[in-house]
């Protein structure tokens, strides 16, 4: 993914705490048990974003989890929380609007 669509997705903030986030090499940051990014994370992550479609003018916020994963949220147009979280193997989800999480498979994306 070029970084201009990851600005557009995310925003200036957000691009700029990726960039920030990729450079945990090693674990130990934030407590001491944090876990350097996580590639495959990362490239579901970058997936994500190619059919990611944000509504309003506030851009998604960007975390790195503790295990090393990227978190996305935001709120939808109705102002509901939205959450995901992209793991090695699979796609963990929470929307607030239709009282809805779960997960899926990586190979599920699309």
């Amino acid at each position: 993914m070029k970084s201009k669509t990851v600005i557009e997705a995310i925003g200036v903030n957000g691009w700029k705490r990726l960039h920030h986030f990729r450079h945990y090499y090693s674990a130990g940051w934030g407590d001491g048990s944090g876990k350097p990014l996580s590639p495959r994370a990362l490239e579901m992550f970058y997936r994500f974003l190619e059919f990611a479609d944000f509504t309003g003018d506030t851009k998604p916020s960007v975390f790195l989890t503790d295990q090393g994963c990227i978190e996305l949220c935001w709120e939808d147009a109705s102002g509901k929380a939205v959450q995901i979280e992209f793991l090695p193997a699979e796609i963990e989800f929470y929307i607030e609007s239709q009282d809805s999480e779960g997960s899926v498979p990586n190979s599920a994306l699309s």
